[in-house]
């Protein structure tokens, strides 16, 4: 099993972000997820400083995946998500759709994020089938749902090709 970090999901200024993701290098996690994923209003940190922090955490050992925003608004945001999804280095977080597809576009390994709605096997094959690496369950499906899934991908024979990932919060 590995643990994760996931990307801020708050609003906090770029000193206290900067900040937390020095301190999570000595963390525990094996993984940590950085970036923008609720609000592009509220960007503080440009893709060049998620590079950044990006490139130090991965130096520490830890496999970093850039998240995407779950719900694209404007074509400045398509343009942004299309850089995230041809950095060159990094796995993608692919919260939307639209990230899915410039992922495979672009022969990028990703993840695929809580917010993607998936809740078969068959799309889950469909998603290993155009580059996705770990599943992030849908927070609102519970254990049972998850022992489901797992037995369909172990029935379609895709199970060993994908990680499954559980969100979680505090203890």
């Amino acid at each position: 099993m590995k643990f994760s970090l996931g990307n801020i999901l708050y609003y906090w200024p770029k000193e206290q972000v900067e900040t937390f993701y020095q301190e999570a290098i000595n963390s525990d996690a094996d993984i940590i997820y950085l970036g923008e994923s609720v609000c592009s209003k509220r960007r503080e940190l440009r893709l060049k400083d998620w590079l950044s922090l990006a490139k130090n955490i991965s130096n520490s050992g830890k496999q970093v995946v850039l998240s995407t925003m779950a719900l694209l608004e404007a074509p400045s945001e398509v343009n942004v998500l299309k850089k995230y999804c041809d950095n060159g280095e990094f796995l993608v977080e692919a919260n939307d759709v639209s990230a899915i597809e410039l992922c495979h576009q672009n022969s990028v390994p990703f993840v695929c994020g809580q917010p993607i709605n998936i809740y078969n096997g068959t799309a889950l094959k469909r998603l290993v089938n155009l580059g996705m690496q770990r599943w992030v369950m849908p927070a609102e499906l519970g254990r049972d749902w998850l022992a489901s899934m797992v037995k369909e991908s172990h029935d379609l024979g895709i199970r060993d090709k994908f990680e499954i990932e559980v969100f979680s919060y505090g203890h």
